[in-house]
């Protein structure tokens, strides 16, 4: 199927919009979407490296340094560097005042969530989110799986 209508134009159309109502609840935190998914990811996943981070939310390496570098100088997270590894930063960090920004932050983008969700039923909610799942898992993220390997091998 091509053309206006079908499904992939579809979540692209409903992306776009989500991407610019998440922007707009995200400025008054001063933070870009690409800011708050880094917040988010080192909250979950504290100390990891800039590459590791690019991989995992699907971004260029260059990408991710230059949120990290604007993420730094607001004093949102820290990056400690490795002087075995040539002086450059190995792990990223959120300070006090990132976890504060990505609480407030957090409840931004939820709301936007919430009128996603209200729009529909429960169930429908529930079977967006399953069907998403299925359509993701038909595009892995080969960059991620790539790093994955490696850091298994090098830990054996």
């Amino acid at each position: 199927m091509s053309g206006i209508g079908n499904t992939t134009t579809n979540i692209q159309a409903l992306r776009r919009a989500i991407d610019g109502a998440e922007r707009q609840a995200l400025e008054p935190h001063g933070l870009t979407v690409a800011g708050f998914e880094l917040l988010d990811l080192l909250a979950r996943d504290p100390g990891i490296s800039a590459a590791w981070a690019a991989a995992r939310i699907g971004v260029s390496a260059q990408s991710t340094g230059t949120v990290l570098l604007r993420l730094a100088d607001a004093g949102l997270i820290t990056r400690e560097i490795n002087t075995s590894r040539h002086g450059r930063p190995t792990a990223i960090r959120l300070t006090t005042a990132g976890h504060k920004t990505l609480l407030a932050a957090r409840a931004a983008v939820d709301k936007v969530d919430d009128q996603l969700a209200a729009a529909m039923h429960l169930r429908e909610v529930e079977e967006l989110n399953q069907l998403l799942n299925v359509g993701l898992d038909a595009f892995p993220n080969e960059r991620l799986e790539r790093m994955r390997a490696a850091a298994i091998t090098a830990g054996s």
